[in-house]
């Protein structure tokens, strides 16, 4: 049977002890949000042992498939609980800085994830590090009440460490610089891309179309959190 002790167990051991990164996410030292959730779900046997680890757009589907619930506001509020899985960011549009990933460590708004601003696992309370970054769109998963089928690794071993492939991470995002002026990048794997006309911002879209991937953009302000996230996680790629 499935043990959200044991899921957040695994992130509690690590707590302190790896660091933050998107280049270098499947672990033992350094993990990113969505992996960090992904390892702690295959060691509480929330998802199977041989699940790859993705990102926080994979990561609806496959709660979804394994049979987590989405938690619904109560007069604009979140009844979390502990064990319940949270994801920033917009259904679709959510890959690399544009989303994050965590868990309810407790009934009480704390939570536990790995992230860029303390540069690893920590547990902070949910609404303040929420309103820091903008107040973005939030869904929440709540585990199977019966557990799950999914083949249970022992807690104090690695899962499986397959992934999505850097490819797979690609989009586009606005940076509006401190006088109002706005530059279009695109991102690809751990490469970011510096698009100067309308005809490179065109060609971006019509491969982000062809792999299957959203066109639209988030705009950050030039000292917004996830961008710094971004390019502190990308490399520049000049034309």
């Amino acid at each position: 049977m499935s043990d959200i002790n044991k899921a957040l167990s695994w992130l509690q051991q690590r707590q302190g002890k790896v660091s933050y990164s998107m280049n270098y996410r499947l672990g033992p030292s350094s993990y990113d949000c969505s992996s960090a959730v992904y390892n702690a779900l295959i060691a509480g046997g929330f998802l199977p042992a041989n699940t790859n680890i993705g990102n926080t757009e994979t990561l609806f589907n496959d709660l979804e498939r394994n049979g987590w619930q989405q938690v619904q506001p109560v007069n604009g509020n979140y009844p979390t609980k502990r064990g319940d899985v949270f994801i920033w960011g917009d259904r679709g549009f959510t890959l690399g800085a544009a989303g994050h990933t965590g868990m309810f460590i407790d009934d009480a708004d704390n939570i536990i994830h790995c992230n860029y601003g303390y540069n690893g696992i920590t547990v902070n309370d949910h609404d303040q590090i929420w309103n820091a970054n903008g107040q973005p769109t939030i869904t929440i998963y709540r585990q199977p009440r019966n557990g799950t089928t999914a083949n249970i690794s022992n807690s104090d071993e690695e899962p499986t460490k397959t992934m999505e492939k850097d490819d797979d991470i690609m989009f586009k995002f606005i940076k509006v610089q401190k006088n109002g002026s706005k530059e279009i990048w695109f991102v690809f794997g751990n490469k970011r891309m510096y698009l100067p006309t309308p005809k490179h911002v065109e060609n971006a879209d019509l491969l982000l179309k062809r792999t299957g991937h959203a066109t639209k953009e988030e705009a950050y302000s030039h000292d917004n959190y996830a961008l710094k996230m971004i390019e502190k996680a990308t490399d520049i790629v000049k034309l």
